[in-house]
Parts: C-alpha cells; sequence; structure tokens
C-alpha cells in the first residue's frame, strides 16, 4: 500500500494527501457502528482537474476511492472502506457558484454544507429544500444525490427534485455534464445565452444524472450540481395537529397536499418530535412520554400580494378538513423555535435522530401514506421481541412528490461503546427488513447489507454490476456499496 501512495504522490505531486494513522482510523468505524478497514489515506483535491487526474491515477495503480462530501459523522455503512481505499474528501469544493433569483435555483459544488448554502441563499431572498433537521456538515449536494427526503412535498414535482443538473467525473476519468449543463459551450458560455440550468433531462434522449443519483457513489464523483430553491416567504404559519390515531390526520394531510395550500408538512411520533426538540437524554425522556402518539406539522405561507385574503380561505378550509376528522387545529403560533428548527440547518450537536446517544440505525423505504399502519405493528412485536423500550423507536413519516409516496423511516439510537446492544439492534434490523419487504415496503435506497435484501428477487438486479461496469470498469468507485445477493450476482433472467 505504502508503494502505491508514493506512487500517486509522484504522479500528483501538487493533491494533498493525508496517511496519520489517526486520520486513517477515523473511517473505520461510523456512527452506525458498522465496522470496515482503515482507509489507505485521506485525499483532498481542489478542483477538477485533479479529480480527473486522481482518478486517471487510481486505475493505473489499481486504488479503490470512495468519494465522501460531508463532514463527519456519517451514519449509513457508505462511506466505510475496503482494504487500502483512499477516501476522496471534497471539503475543498465548497463554493456556491450562481444562485439565479429569476429561475429559483443554484449551482454549488460538492463540499458546500446546509449551513453555507443557506446563508448564500438568504441574501437573494431564497432559501433550499432541506431535509427534516438536516445535521451539522452535511453535503448539499450529497444529500440530493442520495434522494434525502426534504420535507417540501409541495414543490416536488418528480423523485430526483430539488437535484438538477450535474457535473460529473466517471470512473474512466472522463467528465460529463447531465442536462441542460451539458451545452454546447462552456457555463459561462450558457449563462450568457440565457440558460441557468433548470433542465436535467439530456443530453439529448438522455437522463444520466438519474444514473448517478442514488449511486452511493460508485458511478463516478459529482464535483457540482444545480438544485431547485424556493423563495422565503413574507410571513409563514406553523400549524401543529396531534392525535393518538393516524388515520384521521393522514385524511388531513391528503386534503392539504391536493390543495397545495402546506409548504413544510410531515409526521412524526411522539418520541420523534421529543427528539428533535430536546436538548438533551434527560430532556428527551421528559418529553417522549408526555403528549399524543402523533403530530402533523405543516406551514402555509402568505404570499406578497393579498396576503390576509389567502389566510382567510386556507384557514377555513384547514378547519373543515380537521372538523371533518374529529381533530382540532393549534396553531403553534408561540413556537417559532419549532419552526426555525425546520426551516435552518442544525447547528448544535449532537445530532437530533440520537434522543441524547452518540448513535443510531435508521430503517426508511418508500410507500404510501395510506398503507403506512400496516407497518407500525410489524415494527412494534420486532422492538418488542428485541427489548427495545417505547421510547427507543423514532418514527418519521415523510410525505413525496406532493403526497403521491410516502417515506417512511424508523430510527433507533443506540450507545457506540455497547456492541453487545449494536449486535442485538443489528440482527432485529436484518430480519426486521425481510418483513417489511413482505409487507410491501420498497426499499429505494438500500444501504449496507440491506442492498442485499432490496434486490433479492428483483428481475432487474443483474444490470447493476453491468451498468457499472459501463462508467467503472475497474470497480474502483465505492467498493462494497449496492452489493447483489451471490446468487443474483451476474444472472439474466430466461427469455
Amino acid at each position: 500500500m505504502h508503494d502505491s501512495i508514493e506512487r500517486l504522490r509522484k504522479e500528483l505531486p501538487h493533491l494533498e494527501i493525508d496517511v496519520g494513522r489517526e486520520t486513517r482510523e477515523a473511517w473505520r468505524r461510523d456512527a452506525s457502528g458498522f465496522e470496515g478497514a482503515p482507509c489507505g489515506a485521506v485525499v483532498s483535491p481542489r478542483n477538477a482537474q485533479e479529480v480527473e487526474q486522481l482518478l486517471r491515477s487510481a486505475r493505473k495503480i489499481g486504488l479503490p476511492l470512495v468519494p465522501v462530501g460531508s463532514r463527519a459523522p456519517h451514519h449509513r455503512g457508505d462511506t466505510l472502506c475496503v482494504d487500502g481505499s483512499l477516501v476522496v474528501d471534497m471539503r475543498h469544493f465548497d463554493r456556491v457558484v450562481r444562485i439565479d433569483r429569476r429561475n429559483r435555483v443554484a449551482l454549488f459544488e460538492a463540499g458546500v454544507t446546509f449551513e453555507s448554502l443557506t446563508r448564500e441563499l438568504a441574501r437573494e431572498g431564497l432559501r433550499p429544500l432541506l431535509p427534516l433537521g438536516v445535521r451539522r456538515g452535511k453535503s448539499a449536494l450529497a444529500a440530493y444525490l442520495e434522494r434525502e427526503p426534504t420535507i417540501y412535498p409541495r414543490f416536488q414535482w418528480d423523485a430526483s427534485d430539488p437535484l438538477l443538473c450535474t457535473e460529473v467525473f466517471f470512473g474512466t476519468g472522463e467528465r460529463f455534464r447531465t442536462g441542460s449543463a451539458a451545452g454546447p459551450g462552456t457555463l459561462e458560455e450558457l449563462w450568457a445565452a440565457g440558460d441557468a440550468q433548470t433542465n436535467p433531462m439530456g443530453p439529448g434522449q438522455s437522463d444520466l444524472m438519474r444514473v448517478v443519483q442514488g449511486a452511493q457513489g460508485t458511478i463516478g464523483i459529482v464535483t457540482w450540481c444545480s438544485a431547485r430553491c424556493v423563495p422565503i416567504p413574507e410571513r409563514e404559519h406553523l400549524f401543529h395537529v396531534s392525535g393518538e390515531h393516524l388515520t384521521p390526520l393522514v385524511e388531513v394531510a391528503y386534503g392539504l397536499l391536493r390543495r397545495s395550500h402546506a409548504d413544510i408538512l410531515l409526521f412524526l411520533d411522539r418520541n420523534a418530535l421529543a427528539a428533535l426538540e430536546g436538548k438533551d437524554r434527560c430532556d428527551f425522556l421528559g418529553r417522549a412520554g408526555a403528549g399524543a402518539r402523533w403530530h402533523l406539522l405543516f406551514s402555509v405561507s402568505e404570499p406578497r400580494y393579498f396576503p390576509e385574503e389567502k389566510m382567510r380561505y386556507v384557514k377555513r378550509e384547514i378547519a373543515e378538513l380537521l372538523d371533518a376528522n374529529g381533530l382540532c387545529i393549534d396553531e403553534a403560533a408561540g413556537n417559532p423555535a419549532l419552526l426555525a428548527r425546520l426551516t435552518q440547518p442544525d447547528r448544535d450537536d449532537p445530532y437530533w435522530r440520537y434522543a441524547g446517544k452518540d448513535g443510531v440505525r435508521e430503517l426508511f423505504f418508500v410507500s404510501t401514506l395510506d398503507r403506512v399502519e400496516r407497518f407500525l405493528p410489524i415494527v412494534a412485536r420486532a422492538a418488542g421481541e428485541a427489548g427495545i423500550p417505547p421510547e427507543g423507536v423514532l418514527t418519521y413519516l415523510q410525505p413525496l412528490v406532493g403526497g403521491r409516496m410516502c417515506h417512511v423511516e424508523f430510527d433507533f439510537p443506540f450507545s457506540l461503546d455497547d456492541r453487545e446492544e449494536w449486535r442485538r439492534l443489528d440482527a432485529m434490523l436484518w430480519a426486521l427488513a425481510r418483513d417489511l419487504k413482505r409487507a410491501g415496503a420498497f426499499f429505494s435506497r438500500p444501504y449496507h447489507r440491506l442492498s442485499e435484501i432490496a434486490f433479492e428477487g428483483a428481475s432487474s438486479a443483474w444490470l447493476v454490476p453491468k451498468i457499472k461496469k459501463l462508467f467503472d470498469p475497474d470497480g474502483l468507485l465505492s467498493p462494497g456499496c449496492l452489493t447483489l445477493p451471490a446468487e443474483d450476482e451476474g444472472r439474466r433472467p430466461e427469455c
């Protein structure tokens, strides 16, 4: 390994390479408790030319690469290394290149965090589409590439939103721009011609952005992207409706989504809401045992023109929806902290999903809102059999694409130092994922070993390694991610 690193130093003398023992060991384990090998080194390119040269040299030398845009801690096992892998740290790609207020789009690099993106957009009267309680140091590009659900279903018209165009270096070392960014011409020439990189389709009839999105870094290294933004409202009202049963709240949410009244809209159980609002473990435990079981949070924004007229009829229709489902309105006007918590990136440690601990295992999939209740007893039974207390499971439901589908998430906080607890949790989650799949869960974003369950029995699974070989013929990018069950590897369906 030492010889390979020295060879890389000679070929790329200006590339920043860190081979310190502490640096390498830091990548052995993440906050989900998964463990890998220490990385061979951490390399930090500063521009697109260095990324291209790194990929070409890695192919020549045979060095696996694991691209990473977000700061630690990581949570899903997708940044772990096989022996000898190099971590490609994109932290120097930290520029917000362009903000187009008229077209409501921003173009930014891979290392731009949600904190810096939110700050830069605010100067133009815009805000990014945020995931729920996004942690400090999270790369906006990485979140959008991984299809992290945002809390704004009204502004999501396609499953790929808000991601638009990208610049990607495939495993071959070739540079490619997707969507309208493909040209012809440089970005500056495209801007001069009036193009704002708002169309993700292209070039021509291709749509390679969808191949790169969700690939967990196995197809290429993305250096920048363009993404949709929304105007900061003149005034935003947050509503909080709670109940012991989920079905009435779901009916209210469907009514709001059909009318396009709500900007933010999401569901939390009492544990998840307590974790989001809590300051530490004691605060979480005090909140988790109180209040109703389910909470629907949604916001309504006042427009610039005729705000009173809009709010009058919107509040009337909200009241009608609540009355029809036996619920009452509870505008959280006295809780601006909760609205700020939803609309601003997290600036504090620890991450809210830890619920006062220091690690978390996430299990999430896609379904529809009206089918969510079928999964709840399956999770409750599995958690009970594993000895997990009621406050040990956080449930988060996020409608997507205007409510046409729903992100269903169960989070299990745990202590990283308690390996016995982690092993029990891991065994439970492995069996639970199979039970949920049999009940209709669709694992559209499978991480680590979960990919084996997600691809099990899928007739098109054989295409995954075939497509990867087209763009990464040497298999050097993110080895170990999106693995297939052994019996499905390379198997084609019979005609």
